[in-house]
């Protein structure tokens, strides 16, 4: 199994020789759990239905998942590190229990807006920035151009578009968009990436 890994976007990543194959790139809020706003806290973690189960058709593929999330919040004060990392772990047991991991989780807690002296920037890291793509490529020996990036908002697309993946929006909210493949959720998108990641 896949070692897994929680990081702040800015944290050194190991670079090991690249064997281009391909990865996925999920956002968290509203594609793997529900966005609450700011979830921060593991009492606002609500698991979207069939999402578990499409991470663990991707393990067992032997693709890598990562996880790369804006999180604003920490700038904002509404939480910090240590709790997106509580998040983090209650979500990986929320996994576990249906056969499924995340082999890494990277997160932006930068913000210009922010309040937080620390963190009140911007980032190169947060989406639409490629920073965190770019990371867990190293991290995970990822080609960017052969993976698919999973959202459900326009910063994942913009991200998607940045590092020549391929993109899967999730929601009905966007009309589409060339090059962008809509779906109702990350359990409807996952067979159509499979299929088209695999080929």
């Amino acid at each position: 199994m896949s070692t897994q890994v929680a990081q702040r976007a800015d944290a050194t990543v190991d670079h090991a020789a690249a064997t281009g194959r391909p990865g996925l790139l999920l956002d968290r809020d509203g594609t793997i759990i529900a966005d609450h706003g700011y979830v921060g806290t593991v009492d606002r973690v609500d698991m979207i239905e069939g999402a578990a189960e499409a991470i663990a058709l991707f393990n067992r593929a032997s693709i890598p998942v990562a996880v790369i999330t804006n999180q604003s919040g920490i700038a904002r004060g509404f939480y910090d590190l240590e709790d997106v990392e509580k998040v983090h772990a209650f979500i990986d047991e929320q996994l576990t229990a249906h056969g499924a991991r995340v082999d890494l989780y990277l997160f932006c807690p930068y913000h210009p807006d922010g309040i937080v002296d620390e963190y009140a920037r911007a980032s190169a890291d947060r989406k639409p920035a490629p920073g965190m793509a770019q990371k867990a490529a190293e991290a995970l020996d990822l080609d960017l151009g052969s993976c698919w990036v999973v959202g459900d908002r326009p910063e994942d697309i913009g991200v998607g578009q940045a590092i020549g993946a391929s993109i899967a929006y999730l929601g009905a909210d966007r009309p589409p968009t060339p090059g962008v493949f809509p779906f109702p959720s990350l359990a409807a998108a996952a067979p159509f990436i499979l299929e088209r990641i695999g080929s």
